[in-house]
């Protein structure tokens, strides 16, 4: 096997950054396309959702054209009005399942975490800290694919969300007011360990299943740190069966001659890359392996990538 790069460390705390400008390059690309273009907040989420949020709706199937590398450009613009629940789809009959034990005793994970959403405006404005007299910039109210804009919660004060944000560099965050919103929570949170090359499950805080997957080339390594699922697609062809996440973060690197890329975790019908270092940066897992997590998570669940 090539020389293993580590990845990155966790940055010390989520950076405020709401620059004017800022754009949600929501692609559900998971490397790079010619058209567009990627630290860790050491913090959980927190629990702070007092109203129950409607019932998820939403799904999108596409048919990538692509070759196989991690690419793919969302073709359908499905309508929304709450967190995406999983697509519908098949997953491959060709990918073996690639189940792990319980991992190792690690930091505890939140057994719920609170997820924001846009539901029908246009775009929502941020801010450079609570009770900020003005904005400092504006994102999308939904993405690519007319999924409703979801926003992970760090914190909160009476009126406003601290939240991630998808935009660089990764670990971004930036204050919502409350009545710009809609809540909603989650009790599923996904955790990524690069080096076993596993990703684990959890509901309510206790772990449910584990999964060996692929990760990014030493060239094009998985960039560690807390996102979440901003997008959410089910996909009909190989190699990305049964479909994909686009995670709110992106690759450390650029690829030369391209502008960046943004992260993803989808599935992959060749499972002989399973347990290797073989992706531009995704998180790549068996396409059985992936069918039960597309089918069940929404928009705004933590994916935690750590070294």
């Amino acid at each position: 096997m090539a020389s293993e790069q580590t990845p990155e460390r966790r940055s010390p705390a989520p950076r405020t950054v709401v620059a004017a400008g800022m754009v949600i390059p929501l692609i559900l690309v998971l490397v790079v396309t010619l058209a567009r273009q990627g630290t860790k907040p050491t913090r959980r989420p927190t629990v702070v959702a007092t109203t129950s949020s409607p019932s998820p709706t939403g799904t999108t199937t596409v048919t990538p054209s692509a070759s196989p590398g991690d690419t793919l450009s969302p073709s359908e613009s499905p309508s929304s009005t709450a967190p995406v629940a999983a697509p519908t789809g098949s997953a491959s009959e060709g990918a073996p399942a690639s189940s792990l034990g319980p991992p190792a005793a690690g930091d505890p994970v939140p057994a719920v975490s609170t997820i924001v959403y846009v539901n029908g405006p246009a775009t929502i404005q941020v801010y450079g800290a609570a009770d900020a007299g003005k904005p400092g910039t504006r994102l999308p109210g939904h993405n690519s694919i007319d999924q409703p804009s979801a926003f992970l919660v760090l914190d909160q004060q009476p009126g406003w969300f601290h939240v991630l944000l998808p935009v660089k560099p990764n670990g971004s965050s930036g204050w919502l007011k409350a009545s710009d919103v809609q809540v909603a929570t989650t009790n599923h949170y996904l955790r990524v360990t690069v080096s076993q090359f596993r990703i684990d499950d959890y509901v309510d805080g206790t772990w449910q299943a584990g999964y060996r997957v692929a990760v990014g080339k030493p060239s094009t390594p998985t960039p560690t740190g807390l996102y979440y699922i901003l997008a959410s697609q089910a996909v009909s062809q190989a190699p990305y069966t049964p479909g994909i996440f686009a995670l709110s973060g992106f690759a450390p690197q650029p690829i030369p001659g391209f502008l960046g890329a943004t992260l993803g975790l989808h599935g992959w019908t060749d499972s002989s890359v399973i347990g290797t270092r073989a992706s531009n940066g995704c998180i790549r897992l068996a396409s059985k392996d992936m069918d039960p997590l597309l089918h069940s998570l929404l928009l705004g669940t933590p994916v935690d990538i750590v070294a």
